[in-house]
């Protein structure tokens, strides 16, 4: 499936900082990290490139628990004006961090346009932050906010001097405790620059008064006259009183000596602003999509130290000899290239070549080519499989499928396997980069069955993959804690490209699994896996 470029843009970034050991997860809900994990809510591909720029900068740039605390227990004038300097710091870091991230940056911001100029004028403190943060764009390369700036003609040359100030202080700093000192800063120099523009213009008004009074006890001009100057001087008054002066006011908007500094109505995270604005959209295409699943903190080494005794069941290397067969002649099948030579029935490839004119030759016009293939193996570990200890439990049949479906595919030029557990937490035993499925790994029962949510774990790493096809198996014993979430997935991953082969351990009603309008292989025992294995893949790979 050719992807757009938004989606593109996604995947690269997601690369990068998998690489680094970030985990990127695609789900139903709002944005946000923790640090180790970055959740993107489904959305639009422009707006979920937005909110992963955002958190990544956050992720790689903010430290969290220094600054927790005090966003806790400070006001939400100063918490905002952290949040607009900090994002202003965190951006710059990422755009030099990811040089080709400037793009997306520019497409991203247009959003940020299109909710500023919507937005209305509320005479506080927002106001202004508003404007930092489109300085602060503009001094990190990020022209396309320009649009934006047509909304604040009246902001004056003074305070313009003071935001830029600010902006270039805070792309400077060392970390976001020198942030929140700025923060206070800006917000006392704001509190300043009021009071000495109300001071002028009160001197202003008071002297005009003076020389009003004056005019008035010389009698020397008549009553219209009078009148008149009494008229121009009210208006002159009035009109510098605003301290509007390097622009006239819009919208309702009464100029900076008007604004309260003291109060804040909005969050400026730019990360809330961009869940607000997702939220506006029509998400009628994602409303189905299940919230990410939580996952498990440790790793699968920290696993196995842990718990030695608590692991995959030995290799069936009966079946997974027969299973590596099946998985073999058939990509040989179909990477096959003949010329002018018409394929009939089930002939295999060796059978074809000899039946080729009995030409030994013939086997030159061979050529296997790479599959171009990612599979996700997810495999269920609730407590209703029990643990792999014997062929008694169902955990010990999917164990060993799973095992031989990832050994058998990782051997073929081309393919790339992944395996994961999955229940009410989610744990990654062998990722898409590890070339080999280690021989011994960690059995873990993990609760209940969001099969919807690990679905979309595990389809937030394959659509990352730049393989031309991809498919998930998903092994499991029947029911999903809710079966809608199930539905929702698959749509939302098939739409993406990702084919979904279940996998039923057991007899089970399929209308129940969430898996009804698919192609169901269900098995009794690991010996029928093969030959399961085989009518699915050639169905759909």
């Amino acid at each position: 499936m050719k992807r757009n470029t938004e989606q593109a843009s996604f995947s690269m970034l997601s690369n990068a900082l998998t690489r680094k050991g970030v985990n990127v997860t695609i789900a139903g809900g709002s944005s946000y990290t923790n640090g180790k994990r970055i959740v993107i809510g489904v959305g639009p591909w422009d707006q979920m490139v937005c909110s992963l720029l955002h958190e990544s900068a956050h992720l790689n740039h903010t430290n969290f628990s220094a600054i927790g605390n005090v966003m806790q227990q400070t006001s939400t004038a100063l918490k905002n004006a952290i949040n607009v300097l900090e994002d202003i710091r965190i951006d710059l870091r990422n755009i030099r961090e990811f040089p080709g991230a400037i793009q997306s940056y520019q497409s991203s911001r247009r959003i940020l346009v299109d909710i500023i100029t919507k937005r209305e004028f509320t005479n506080c403190l927002d106001d202004i932050l508003y404007y930092v943060l489109l300085v602060g764009n503009l001094e990190n390369g990020i022209t396309a906010i320009k649009p934006a700036l047509a909304g604040f003609d009246w902001v004056t040359l003074e305070l313009d001097k003071l935001c830029l100030k600010y902006a270039q202080l805070a792309q400077t700093a060392k970390d976001t405790l020198e942030v929140r000192e700025l923060a206070e800063n800006l917000l006392l120099e704001l509190a300043a620059m009021q009071l000495a523009n109300q001071q002028e213009a009160e001197g202003e008004a008071e002297a005009e008064a003076e020389a009003e009074a004056e005019g008035d006890a010389e009698g020397d001009a008549e009553g219209d006259a009078e009148g008149d100057a009494e008229g121009d001087a009210e208006g002159d008054a009035e009109g510098k009183s605003n301290g509007n002066t390097s622009g006239k006011a819009l919208s309702n908007s009464k100029g900076f000596n008007e604004i309260d500094l003291e109060q804040s109505f909005e969050d400026l995270d730019v990360g809330k602003l961009l869940e607000a604005h997702r939220y506006q959209q029509d998400m009628s295409n994602y409303s189905r999509v299940p919230e990410p699943i939580k996952v498990v903190p440790y790793t699968v080494q920290e696993l196995l130290r842990g718990n030695p005794s608590n692991v995959f069941p030995a290799a069936n290397l009966q079946v997974n000899g027969a299973v590596a067969n099946a998985v073999k002649v058939m990509f040989r099948q179909r990477n096959m290239k003949l010329s002018g030579v018409t394929q009939f029935g089930e002939l295999d490839e060796d059978r074809l070549v000899d039946a080729f004119l009995g030409n030994p030759g013939a086997k030159n016009i061979r050529r296997d080519i790479a599959a171009n293939l990612s599979v996700g193996v997810l495999l269920d570990a609730s407590g209703s499989m029990g643990y792999p200890w014997d062929d008694t439990h169902r955990s010990y049949v999917a164990t060993k499928a799973a095992m031989a479906m990832t050994q058998a595919l990782e051997k073929q030029s081309g393919v790339l396997t992944s395996l994961s557990l999955f229940g009410d937490f989610y744990l990654e035993l062998k990722g898409f980069a590890l070339k080999k499925t280690p021989s011994v790994l960690p059995y873990v029962e993990l609760g209940g069955t969001s099969t919807g949510s690990a679905m979309m774990e595990m389809g937030s790493k394959l659509i990352l993959q730049s393989s031309q096809k991809k498919v998930m198996f998903v092994i499991t014993d029947g029911q999903p804690d809710v079966p809608q979430e199930v539905v929702g997935s698959l749509d939302w991953l098939a739409q993406h490209g990702v084919v979904v082969l279940p996998v039923i351990i057991g007899q089970v009603d399929v209308r129940f699994t969430g898996f009804k309008d698919l192609k169901v292989a269900c098995i009794d025992h690991v010996n029928e896996l093969p030959k399961q294995l085989m009518q699915l893949l050639k169905q759909h790979i």
